[in-house]
């Protein structure tokens, strides 16, 4: 339980190896609730360190380089100039958190950090590559969540067109997880997995009453694990699943 901390949709956790994650968040600090970055063992719970953002407010999305030595952090897609020096993102060592500075960007709507291949723009904004580039997986919020190869390719429609839907996860070893809100309110949120190779469903595990959501799932270094954030009282708390 990490108290005084709100992670949003764009709250996608990143490794820093050893186990940890640094995730983009909102904290309450004395000068009030403002963005920043927690660290923390998902494994564990045990908290690594706490860096407010040098941003103007909203909680940013961070990309990891592909070397895994630095960090991105950019604003929102809507408004640009938001770092306090009047940037439009700042980039951190993985090593030394506490020390930033502005990097120009050019695209509001990143999926990956600035450099690393993205799908073609035709499959849209959210389309990122996954299984070593061998699939990418296009939509989920603003169009159907679908599975294709690396030419474009279609090898399944695994969700429809669900603005509620969280980003979805893949891990190495070859699932997808993807959080769903229940749009009745009378039940609770709920999570889906399916195969990165053809498509097919796994798993579903349905919510209780009363279980929300509050950030993108993300899985353990080997995959083994989902982490689940969300939020009560105040508190962001980690629910875990086994890999189905």
């Amino acid at each position: 339980m990490f108290q005084g901390v709100a992670p949003s949709r764009n709250s996608v956790a990143q490794p820093l190896g050893d186990g940890r994650v640094v995730m983009a968040v909102e904290m309450r600090t004395a000068d009030g609730w403002r963005p920043g970055l927690l660290v923390f063992d998902p494994e564990t719970g045990a908290e690594g360190g706490r860096y407010p953002l040098p941003l103007r407010g909203g909680v940013a999305r961070l990309f990891l380089s592909p070397d895994g030595t630095r960090l991105l952090i950019a604003c929102g897609v809507i408004r640009q100039s938001c770092t306090e020096t009047g940037g439009d993102a700042v980039v951190t060592q993985r090593d030394d958190l506490r020390v930033f500075a502005d990097v120009p960007v050019e695209g509001r709507s990143l999926t990956a950090y600035p450099g690393t291949p993205t799908p073609p723009e035709a499959y849209g904004f959210e389309a990122v590559f996954a299984a070593q580039g061998s699939r990418i997986l296009a939509g989920g919020s603003t169009r159907p969540l679908v599975l294709l190869d690396a030419g474009g390719t279609r090898i399944a429609e695994l969700a429809r067109r669900d603005m509620s839907a969280f980003p979805a996860a893949v891990s190495d070893s070859g699932r997808i997880a993807r959080g769903e809100s229940d749009a009745s309110d009378r039940g609770g949120d709920r999570l889906r997995f399916w195969d990165i190779r053809d498509g097919a469903e796994l798993r579903r595990i349905e919510g209780s009453a009363g279980w929300r959501l509050r950030a993108a799932p993300f899985w353990s270094d080997d995959g083994a694990m989902l982490f689940v954030p969300r939020v009560q009282r105040g508190a962001m708390l980690l629910d875990r699943f086994r890999t189905p």
